[in-house]
Order: C-alpha cells, then sequence, then structure tokens
C-alpha cells in the first residue's frame, strides 16, 4: 500500500484518473506488482502489447491515446527506429519512464525534444520495485537544455522512506561520501526493500541496519542524486583501477552508426581485464572499429577506450529486454587479446 500510494506521486508515475499507461516490460515480476497496484488506486486505464516492436507500439500509442509509458532502453530504440524509418510521433505520449539499464544521454535528449517529461526510475524486483526517480530538481526552470539533459541522464533521488548508500569496493566496512565522485557498492533499505532472501541466513544474527545489497555500482551526489555506473559483476577492472561498461556502452550508442553496443571485460596478460566492445550497427549503416574508437576519444578517458570493436548482427537479451552480459561473456569466452 506504501509503495501503491507513493507510486502516485508526480515525481514517480505521475498518474491520475486520465491517465493511459502502456508498460513495455513483461508481466511475471515488478511490473505484476507495482504499476497495476499504483493504477488501480486511481483508475487508470492500461494498455498491453504482447508484442514490442516498433510499429506495433507506434500504433497503439496513437489508437489507445498512451500517455504514461515504461520500458527499457532497447525497447525506445525499436521505436526510434520505426520513427526513423517511417516518420510520424508519440501522440499524447507526455510521461515516459525507463528502467533496467541506463539510457544513453541522446535518447534522453531526444524525447526531451519531443517535449515528453523522461526520467529513470532506478529499482529491483526486490524493492517493489521502485528505488529511485529522475526527479527534476527545484531549480529546474533557471537550468539550460544541456543541464537539464545532465540531471535527467542520472537515476534520481530517493522517495521519502527509502535510503541509499555506497560502501567502498575493496574495503566493504568503508561507507563512502557523498560527493558525486566516489563509486562503490550500492545498498539500500526501506518500508518496501525486502531484509533478506527468503530463508538465507537464518543461522545469523538479525542485521539491525537491514541494509540489502543491490548488486549495482554507484556513485551518489551531495543532493542525494544517484548515478549508476555498472554492476559488480560486470565492472572491468584494468591494472587495478575500475572501467565502466555502462557509460562506455551509452557513449558508444551516441554514434550515428550505433544501434546498441555492450561493452565487456577480456582477460589480458598485461592488465588483467580490458574492455572489448560489441556493436550491433543500424540497418544501412557502416563504420569501423576504428570510427568507433575516434568517436569515443574524449568521450571516455583514453585508457577506457576498448582494445578492439566487434560487429554482430544480434546481442542476448533476457526476458525483460535487457542486455544478457553472461550471455554475452560465454559468447566471447575464448576471444583472446594480445599482449
Amino acid at each position: 500500500m506504501l509503495h501503491a500510494l507513493t507510486s502516485l506521486q508526480p515525481a514517480i508515475f505521475d498518474f491520475d484518473a486520465r491517465s493511459v499507461m502502456l508498460p513495455i516490460v513483461p508481466m511475471f515480476h515488478a511490473a505484476s506488482w507495482g504499476l497495476p497496484r499504483a493504477g488501480a488506486a486511481c483508475g487508470v486505464k492500461f494498455v498491453f502489447s504482447a508484442v514490442n516492436e516498433g510499429k506495433v507500439l507506434c500504433d497503439l500509442i496513437h489508437k489507445e491515446c498512451v500517455t504514461h509509458s515504461a520500458g527499457v532502453p532497447t525497447v525506445w530504440l525499436a521505436l526510434f527506429q520505426h520513427l526513423d524509418t517511417h516518420g510520424g510521433d508519440l501522440g499524447r505520449l507526455r510521461h515516459l519512464i525507463c528502467g533496467g539499464s541506463a539510457m544513453p544521454r541522446a535518447m534522453v535528449e531526444r524525447f526531451m525534444r519531443m517535449g515528453i517529461n523522461v526520467a529513470h526510475a532506478w529499482g529491483m524486483t526486490e524493492t517493489s520495485p521502485i528505488g529511485t526517480t529522475g526527479t527534476k530538481p527545484w531549480n529546474w526552470d533557471d537550468m539550460t537544455f544541456d543541464q537539464q539533459v545532465d540531471a535527467k541522464v542520472l537515476q534520481g533521488r530517493v522517495p521519502f522512506g527509502v535510503e541509499l548508500r555506497c560502501l567502498d569496493l575493496n574495503d566493504p566496512d568503508t561507507v563512502l561520501p557523498r560527493d558525486g565522485k566516489t563509486s562503490g557498492a550500492l545498498q539500500v533499505r526501506g518500508p518496501w526493500v525486502i531484509k533478506r532472501y527468503f530463508k538465507a541466513g537464518q543461522d545469523a544474527a538479525p542485521d539491525p541496519e537491514q541494509w540489502f545489497d543491490t548488486g549495482d555500482v554507484a556513485v551518489i551526489h551531495p543532493d542525494g542524486t544517484l548515478q549508476l555506473t555498472d554492476r559488480t559483476k560486470d565492472v572491468i577492472k584494468s591494472g587495478g583501477e575500475w572501467i565502466s561498461s555502462v557509460e562506455l556502452e551509452n557513449a558508444a550508442i551516441g554514434h550515428p552508426a550505433v544501434a546498441e553496443a555492450a561493452a565487456i571485460g577480456i582477460a589480458h596478460p598485461r592488465w588483467d581485464e580490458r574492455p572489448i566492445l560489441v556493436v550491433v550497427k543500424k540497418p544501412g549503416s557502416e563504420a569501423s572499429a576504428e570510427d568507433i574508437r575516434t568517436f569515443l576519444s574524449g568521450k571516455v578517458a583514453k585508457w577506457w577506450l576498448p582494445d578492439a570493436v566487434e560487429f554482430v548482427d544480434d546481442l542476448p537479451h533476457t526476458g525483460t529486454g535487457k542486455i544478457s552480459k553472461k550471455d554475452l561473456r560465454e559468447r566471447f569466452r575464448d576471444y583472446r587479446l594480445a599482449g
């Protein structure tokens, strides 16, 4: 009930009885209790699609007068490809939530230029699911467009009742400062956040602080804004320093020929790991590995530049539409980099 009431706030889903919601996510975990309960609380009209194709979704948005939607970045990329090929717009859509993984900056900019209030929502099945959303700061109207985009590419702030903290990746007993620079292992707690997994740690003494390890790597800014930088299992450690696969991917998506991109760490004889970038090109577009590396220069640290760029026809995805790094690493398990 607390989660449903919180979700109705303008800074979260901004629902009322006039809202028409199109959730572009499978109804088998977080979407099965987060959105339906909030929608039922104020009489939202829901529209569902069994097919997540650009044309089908665009047609539904117009036919059903959809005002709100939620989905992962790969869904929006497919929608953009449809619009780029066939033209058109997104009708009455005015409020869009993106979860699962971070949106590339270029995607945020495009939605904002279309007049859509776009925001990240970070959460997990274990947080029921809302953890943070991309709220507008108090000085939003005084910001330049670029500054507004800077705010919207972050994962936002917690609603009342939820707390965040980051711990040092190398020293988990150390709580990191909220300086907007120092990244660490993200923990969360709150009224709709689980305490622990079923039957896990039953013999251990209860944790009075009840912090839950999310598996994410993040930075927390001084105003409490969350910035996800990676998953603990996906972050690339090269020469003792961390490389964010998420930031590398989001920079690559800005290239006009790139439809999807994923960065993974590959074993290296000198640096332990080095990143490679796996890219799916947009239909009819051409780009070389050196084109991609040149594009990334200046957008990420020089030592973050991928040692190789590999082009593929498709990337593996999970049931929720996120890129499956586990399957991608398996696909490239025999890949070797020169010393």
